[in-house]
């Protein structure tokens, strides 16, 4: 039907019409209830304008989206009719509110629908409150003598209801028996309140809702109104993976952070195909991607982010969640985790939600990944990443422990690098684990350099020292020479002292000892810190520089060919002191050494193996001179080459790779072959390494087995002039010399390890 232009017009005028055009918000109070089957209770629906002013005379148009399960009359009395939910609407022109109804199992039937299918009641002012008062009320017995309201303070933004419920008590503080009480607000024009004990606000300001029973008890409880914004409890965005799903909370920071319930807003999903949001805040991932939940009501509008992230299949994660984290107290240690995908690509939105088994002996900072040590013990770090079983968990152990390097001394040849390493020790030093995040420095950086990983390279010559700082200031320190890499005794300043040359620059010496005695005989320790080397027939010890000289031996006897052991401790030698050259240990810290070997043969030139426990030396035992072998403590003694008249094996040495090179002399039509030969130790089997045309009186080798340290008798027959030659082994490289001025000499070559 078409209506005349007049019509229209009059139709436009009417009051009612105009309100409804006002109307920004209807709030239906209670936002849920549940009701029995044939059970009745009432709701109540309020318009509110755009700033919040209740209007009181608006028509409200009730409905149920099931009347299967609910039934709405025209008042906003809902009717349970059978079990299930259903959601009721209160509509004001285009502005809508809704409630949901929940029915549950009943014996009271159904009532019978009236004309039109809606029950239509109305209830008339001062109607005394059914039993529907009671619902709420705890159960307890007694009569009642203490009155109170749950809360026990309302807060409420202008439009918002919430039910408060009355709490019968006794003296000693138990619940009574539920009580029917009259409700009544105090300021109505600030909040009204039914006899469901419902609390509408219409107002900003502060108003009271007061209880009373039939006896006479009475309780208040203030109700404040404040106009103020609410806000997304979870922070921006939300991230969520396929299939996952969160329950999203609306909080009022101004009136203690309170949870807005959820039916009392309108929530929306921008891409429901991204993410869905239910009435009561619940947000389903549904696929990866991007969306935006909003939420509307109280005259409020909010949004927030959503992301829904790829599918996580797995968690890398440093350090390795297998082996038990140290750090020291005081100490940090940095824990990283990347979600990923099947494809092993990582999934930068997914969460990670860390947590802290014992805050009292660690503090966890998720932002940085950085754990801090508080006290000794042990306690869990654990990851969670966005998916079914993605958990890993470290199991940490906070340390009341001291750092200790790898090496406390170390020689260096020129440019040569180390790498340092830390570790935890107990108190009484045994090692507890590898320290990490150290702080490295160098007290000469000029001479040594050291790098953010314990690297250290010698710069220059002379010493250093390098200092590692644990997280917690616990520290460790070493002490570091660079020295050339090959020490020979020469006569260049008249008698024989050591100088030191690096294979690149042979013509470079550089002087070690003082002119105050003669020195020869040089044996580097295995961390090549310090040398041990004969003057005036005893054994004496120094730093690879020269200084800290001490006496090691002191027996009226001549003492020499000094080896350390591979640990260091000690040293094995050479001594005449029982007549004919014996073999001794020496350990460093002992005063007096342990005989080896035993007349009446000559035993001499020891050496020992890498792993500490063969010791190989000459001996003229069996009418000849063969290298021999025996145990650590001197036992076993066994012959390793048999000589022939005419053959020497003599100046043995052990490589690194286990195997032993000796000097091998022969007598061949009046002349004396020399070469140095390897053995193998298990087969015997016999390789040269040099050739035969130089006269070698003894050698030595380099720890990396490439090169050789030659003493040639240059001028051969009656009086020996003895120079050192360094020849590459392996390559086919002749042997060099080195440099010599007039008279000088050169011999017992020593290579830094």
């Amino acid at each position: 039907m078409t209506l005349p232009r007049g019509a229209a017009a009059l139709l436009l005028g009417l009051p009612g019409t105009l309100v409804a055009q006002n109307v920004a918000e209807v709030q239906v109070a209670p936002p849920s209830i549940t009701v029995k089957v044939g059970e009745r209770s009432g709701l109540l629906a309020t318009a509110f304008d755009r700033v919040g002013n209740v209007i009181p005379t608006v028509r409200v148009f009730w409905s149920s989206n099931n009347i299967q399960i609910a039934r709405v009359d025209n008042n906003g009395t809902v009717t349970g009719v059978a079990n299930g939910v259903a959601i009721i609407e209160a509509r004001v022109g285009s502005r809508k509110g809704t409630a949901a109804v929940q029915v549950v199992g009943g014996t009271g039937p159904p009532p019978p629908p009236p004309d039109g299918g809606q029950q239509v009641t109305q209830t008339p002012p001062g109607t005394p409150p059914s039993d529907g008062s009671l619902v709420g009320q705890p159960p307890g017995t007694g009569v009642a003598t203490v009155l109170r309201l749950e809360p026990p303070t309302i807060y409420l933004l202008p439009s918002e209801n919430v039910r408060a419920a009355p709490r019968a008590l006794k003296d000693d503080g138990s619940a009574a028996a539920p009580v029917v009480v009259t409700w009544r607000s105090l300021r109505p024009d600030i909040a009204s309140v039914d006899q469901n004990g419902v609390v509408v606000a219409l107002a900003s300001g502060q108003g009271t809702v007061q209880i009373t029973t039939g006896s006479g008890l009475t309780a208040t409880a203030p109700v404040v109104v404040q106009q103020t914004d609410f806000v997304f409890r979870e922070q921006a965005p939300i991230t969520l993976g396929p299939g996952e799903a969160d329950t999203v909370r609306v909080v009022v920071p101004a009136q203690n952070g309170r949870i807005i319930n959820p039916l009392a807003l309108q929530w929306t999903s921008s891409d429901p195909s991204v993410a869905r949001v239910s009435l009561t805040g619940v947000l389903t991932a549904v696929a990866p991607g991007k969306a935006t939940v909003s939420v509307s009501g109280l005259l409020q509008a909010k949004s927030i982010d959503v992301v829904v992230h790829r599918p996580v299949e797995l968690l890398a994660v440093r350090p390795k969640w297998q082996d038990e984290v140290l750090v020291p107290i005081q100490g940090t240690v940095k824990f990283e985790a990347q979600a990923l995908a099947a494809d092993r690509t990582p999934v930068a939105d997914a969460p990670l939600q860390w947590s802290l088994a014992d805050t009292s002996l660690a503090s966890f900072d998720a932002a940085s990944g950085v754990l801090a040590g508080r006290k000794a013990g042990k306690t869990q770090l654990v990851v969670k990443g966005a998916g079914q079983g993605l958990i890993v968990t470290w199991t940490v152990r906070v340390l009341a422990a001291s750092v200790r390097l790898s090496a406390a001394r170390l020689g260096l040849p020129l440019n040569r690098r180390y790498t340092l390493k830390g570790n935890y020790v107990d108190s009484a030093g045994a090692v507890i684990g590898l320290a990490t995040a150290l702080t490295w420095a160098s007290d000469n950086p000029q001479l040594v350099a050291v790098a953010d990983d314990g690297t250290i390279t010698a710069v220059s010559y002379g010493r250093a020292q390098i200092v590692a700082t644990a997280p917690g200031g616990k520290r460790a320190t070493a002490d570091v020479v660079v020295q050339g890499e090959i020490v020979v005794a020469s006569s260049r300043s008249g008698r024989f002292q050591l100088y030191a040359a690096e294979r690149s620059n042979l013509a470079q010496l550089r002087k070690i000892t003082q002119d105050t005695a003669i020195a020869t005989e040089p044996a580097f320790s295995p961390d090549g810190s310090r040398i041990a080397y004969s003057s005036h027939r005893h054994i004496y010890l120094m730093d690879a520089d020269g200084t800290n000289v001490t006496r090691l031996t002191n027996a009226p006897a001549t003492d020499g060919r000094a080896q350390f052991t591979p640990d260091g401790n000690a040293v094995v030698f050479q001594s005449d002191r029982t007549a004919r050259s014996q073999i001794f240990l020496q350990p460093l810290s002992a005063a007096e050494p342990t005989q080896l070997t035993q007349e009446p043969a000559v035993n001499s030139q020891p050496t020992i193996s890498p792993d500490g426990e063969t010791i190989a030396f000459v001996s003229s035992r069996d009418a000849g001179t063969n290298v021999w072998l025996m145990s650590k403590d001197g036992s076993n003694q066994r012959a390793f080459t048999k000589s022939t008249p005419g053959v020497r094996n003599i100046e043995p040495h052990f490589l690194r790779d286990g195997s032993l090179a000796y000097l091998l002399e022969t007598k061949q039509g009046g002349r004396t072959l020399t070469q140095v030969v390897k053995a193998d130790l298990a087969t015997g089997k016999v390789t040269p390494l040099t050739g035969t045309d130089l006269v070698i009186s003894a050698f030595a080798l380099s720890p990396s087995g490439d090169l050789l340290g030659l003493v040639v008798n240059v001028q051969g027959g009656g009086k020996p002039f003895y120079r050192v030659y360094i020849q590459p082994i392996g390559t086919g490289g002749a042997a060099v010399p080195l440099p010599t001025t007039g008279a000088e000499q050169m011999m017992t070559p020593a290579f830094m390890p």
